[in-house]
Order: structure tokens, then sequence, then C-alpha cells
């Protein structure tokens, strides 16, 4: 069979990735960590078990176990997968099949390793899915066949490590060929589900992953939902378009913000647009590592005001394989990680939104953007604009 050429990541990497991982599993005493399937969001509920293996993506259904010492063990389907895998990557040689049954190879490797305190991966807590992904039934089999095995959330243990990111990225550079494609193909009388392809396309053209977030939404006067369900509406003229799109390559996700109009810009949104864009320069200079949330909020509510407008939520949140923490919503002074800190490593999407009186969404200026030692840079290389098109 022939080498599957997809992206992966370095031996360096993944070294530094187990590296961490293990030493925060000593510091809490465990003896393995364990992640079981679930494709759920755009495959993003299966992403800490590709940070762990590199196997993943595009409805992999695939499980680990990371012991503390000794080789780490990914379970996948069957015979086929453990051959494409066994090809596809060089991080995990050990690969078993489940037979869609993924409990049983599970409690083997934990029997061999002599687990007596393990570690579950998404049992609870996480960014957007806070009662876990855990499948049950999966996990009350390795339960009772490990009576005397402790078990514990390692759902905050993960999210730690992989909120802190390494410099081997490529997403942002995918999702501005994919906005620009977006804008070529928007005309009246396409479809949404059209231009939701067309991008598609080329997300999957330079190498990146076709199952990804779009959300999409078009209509008008009043600014329409992006949403996750597109349709076969035709594009009319006055129609806005709403966007908030993520593309995949090696399963890392950048997130960019693309509105249009077709015909001429609504003058309010339009200016309205151009405050989101200028609070979203200031707030780059603003994000640097040691800087809390709670400040991060207060500078984004106090620009927005001074503009004339109000904040809105889901101001910053995590980027890489998934859901990552951190989140940051933007209208609250007072939440519970107010005191945490920014970090060198840390990827956001930054989205300022400004609204004024009622608006069910926002026209506003997002990309994806990292924290680094120096301060904050857009990965982005795109203009940030409110486009027209007729």
């Amino acid at each position: 069979m022939e080498k599957p050429i997809i992206p992966t990541f370095s031996l360096s990497e993944r070294d530094r990735r187990w590296g961490r991982l293990r030493e925060e599993m000593s510091t809490a005493g465990l003896d393995a960590l364990i992640s079981l399937p679930n494709e759920g969001h755009w495959d993003q509920f299966g992403a800490d078990t590709r940070y762990i293996t590199q196997i993943g993506g595009t409805q992999t259904e695939v499980g680990a176990v990371l012991p503390l010492e000794g080789e780490v063990t990914a379970v996948v389907r069957g015979a086929n997968e453990i051959e494409w895998w066994g090809l596809a990557q060089d991080w995990v040689a050990d690969i078993r099949p489940s037979r869609r049954s993924y409990g049983e190879p599970v409690i083997d490797r934990l029997k061999e390793i002599r687990a007596e305190h393990v570690g579950v991966i998404g049992l609870s807590g996480l960014v957007r899915a806070p009662e876990g992904v855990v499948p049950w039934g999966t996990f009350e089999k390795i339960r009772q066949a490990l009576p005397q095995v402790n078990f514990d959330n390692a759902t905050d243990l993960m999210q730690e490590v992989r909120s802190i990111k390494s410099a081997e990225e490529k997403a942002a550079e995918i999702i501005g060929k994919a906005l620009d494609i977006l804008i070529l193909h928007a005309k009246v009388g396409v479809r949404e589900n059209e231009l939701v392809a067309e991008m598609l396309r080329e997300v999957v053209r330079l190498g990146g992953e076709p199952i990804t977030m779009m959300l999409f939404g078009t209509g008008g006067p009043e600014v329409p939902w992006a949403q996750r369900v597109f349709t076969t509406r035709k594009l009319k003229p006055g129609d806005l378009i709403n966007t908030e799109v993520e593309a995949k390559y090696a399963g890392y996700i950048a997130q960019a913000l693309q509105p249009i109009s077709l015909g001429p810009k609504p003058k309010e949104l339009a200016k309205i647009f151009d405050a989101t864009k200028i609070i979203f320069d200031k707030m780059l200079h603003f994000l640097k590592p040691g800087v809390t949330f709670g400040d991060v909020a207060q500078f984004y509510q106090e620009e927005v005001q001074s503009a004339g407008y109000e904040p809105d939520g889901a101001l910053m949140h995590g980027r890489g394989l998934g859901e990552d923490a951190p989140m940051l919503w933007g209208a609250r002074r007072d939440f519970p990680e107010k005191n945490a800190k920014l970090k060198s490593g840390h990827v956001f999407i930054l989205k300022p939104a400004a609204k004024q009186g009622f608006m069910r969404d926002s026209i506003r200026a997002g990309d994806t953007v990292a924290i680094e030692a120096a301060g904050a840079r857009r990965l982005g290389k795109r203009e940030l604009q409110f486009a027209s098109v007729e």
C-alpha cells in the first residue's frame, strides 16, 4: 500500500507534547491518560486523541492510552485503519483494532501497564461541552472491568497543556484564500450552498480538511445570523452575507469573519464595522503575556462604549485542534476566569463586536491571533474589510 500523503507534525513536536503531558501526569499522580472516541462538533470533540496520536479527522473513530512510561497506544476500528494510519503517521506504532467495541483494547492496555490511577480526558468541563463527551457505555465497561483502578477527570490537565501552541501551524493562510473565493463568487442569484461549496473546494484544494465549521447566513436588511445549516436560498440585491468560518490543516483550526454586502454597504453597518476594526487593532497592541482576562474584557468594553456602541459576547476563544481553552466572553466584568492571565503560546479568534440598540447579530472584524513573548500577532494576512460586491 502506498504511503498516504497527509499533513503531520514532527517527532520533536510529538516529544514536546508527550513530555509536557507526562510532567503534568506525574504531578497529578496519574499512571495513564485515556481518551475515547467522539467525532462530534466538526471532529473537534476528538481533538485530544489527535493531539496525542496524530490520528483523527474526517470522522475517524479513534481512542488512545498515554502511559506515564512506555509506548502510547491508539485504538481504531479495524485492520484496514491500522494499516492506513500506520503508514500515514510515525508518532504511534502500537495501533490496535476495536471492531467498534473500544473498551476492550483500552482495558487490555491499562492491565499491561498495571495502571492504578487513570485520568479520563473529556469526562466533563470542556469549553463547549461542560457535561463531557466520553461515551458512557464505553467508560462504564472500562470501570467495571477494572474495579481496582481509580479514575479521575483529566480534562483540565489536557486543556492546559493544549492551550499553549508550538510554531507548527498553517490554517490561517488557507481560510484567507477560501474567503477570497467567497467574495469572488458572491453574486445575485447564486445560492448559499453553492458559495459554501466553493469555499470547501478551496480549503481541500490547498490541503485542508473538508469537515470544518462554516457558519453562514444571508438576508437583510437586518444582519442575518451566521448559522451552521446553509440553505439553497438565492442571493438578492441588497442582501448581507454574515460569516464565521474556519479552515483546518493537520487538524489545526484558524477562524476568520468576512461580512459582504450585495450592493452598497448600509452606512450605519459600515460605521460599526470600521469601529470594530479600530478596536481589533487596539486590542492587538494591548494583548500580551501577563495581562489578565479581566483587564482584556474591561479594555474591550471601554473601547466599544467610547465608540458609542454596546459590547457583545464571544470576544475571543481558543483555537487549535478544537474548542480549545481559554474562552473569554466580552460583555461581562465579573466572571470566574477574570484573574487568569494570557500566556505566550495562546491562540485565539479575536472578534470584537459593537452593537447598537436591538441587533440580533453584528457586522464585525475578526481574525486568528497568537500571543507571543513580544505581544500579539495576527496570523491572517488579508485586509479586514466589509466587502461590497455587485
